[in-house]
Order: C-alpha cells, then structure tokens, then sequence
C-alpha cells in the first residue's frame, strides 16, 4: 500500500492498556498505513481550571511536561511500529475546551483519514460523572473513529 497518497490515521495514546489495545486492533485492520501517534498533555493551568482551584496542584514546569508528553508520543509511536504501522510520533496541547477537542483539532489539521482511540469502557454514570475522551471524539468528529473496548469488555460470553 502507498501510503504517501493516502491519508494518515490518527492514533491516540496515553501508555494505557487500552491504548495500547486500540494501536494492536488499528494494526491488524491496517498494515502498513501511515499513521500519527497522538499524545494530548494538558499544562497546569488547564488541570487547575478543571478543578475550579479548589485542589491545591504542585508547580510544574509546563516546558518539562510537554518533553513528557513527547517521550510518551515516542514510545506510542515505537508500539505502533511493532504493530505495522509506519509511525511518527505527535502531541497537542489540550486546552480548557477538553481533550477530545485537541485530538479533533489534530485530525481536521492532518486531514486524517480515520481516529483510532481506546475506550475505558465506563459505565454510562462514570462516562458522566469522569467524562470521556472517546465519546466526545465520536460526538464531535467530522471523520471516521474507531472505538477500541477495553479487552475484557470486548470478550464475547
């Protein structure tokens, strides 16, 4: 498969296993395809705002955990390797719109032909209550997602 004429599949990682997961299934279905491993960091400003200052946050530096965030990229890159895919590693910076609008950003930026994310596989109060990445992206996106359940939700009785 060429995959310069094709667009990149985006792939979202967090070193979850579901993650992890997510990238395994992707390669199966896709051998070979180009593809972005997507790690989105947010600074401490963001993950302050989320909590409306009512919880005291160490300081970090946000120059250090965006390197964090590179590495991690990396390192999802290097599992999407092993797994077929012909990889380069990418982050994006989530902001107080939340991250599923930071993977989305990336994807209409990258023209991406499909998102490929893992699912926690939370009960729909704990969706509510925690939030989730994936059912904002598949709520919000203008192009294919593949949604990876969690392996032992997957599991067929």
């Amino acid at each position: 498969m060429n995959t310069l004429e094709n667009p990149p599949i985006l792939i979202c990682y967090d070193r979850s296993d579901d993650a992890r997961r997510a990238i395994a299934v992707a390669g199966s279905l896709f051998p070979g395809r180009g593809a972005i491993v997507l790690h989105a960091w947010s600074p401490t400003a963001v993950i302050a705002a989320a909590y409306g200052g009512m919880v005291s946050l160490p300081t970090y530096d946000d120059n250090e955990l965006q390197q964090a965030a590179l590495k991690l990229s990396e390192e999802g890159a290097r599992v999407a390797t092993d797994a077929g895919f012909l990889a380069k590693a990418e982050i994006t910076q989530s902001t107080h719109e939340g991250t599923w609008h930071a993977i989305l950003t990336v994807a209409d930026a990258r023209d991406a032909a499909l998102i490929v994310i893992g699912a926690r596989g939370l009960s729909a109060f704990k969706s509510f209550v925690l939030g989730s990445v994936s059912h904002g992206v598949v709520q919000h996106a203008r192009r294919p997602v593949l949604v990876v359940p969690p392996a032992a939700a997957s599991a067929i009785s």
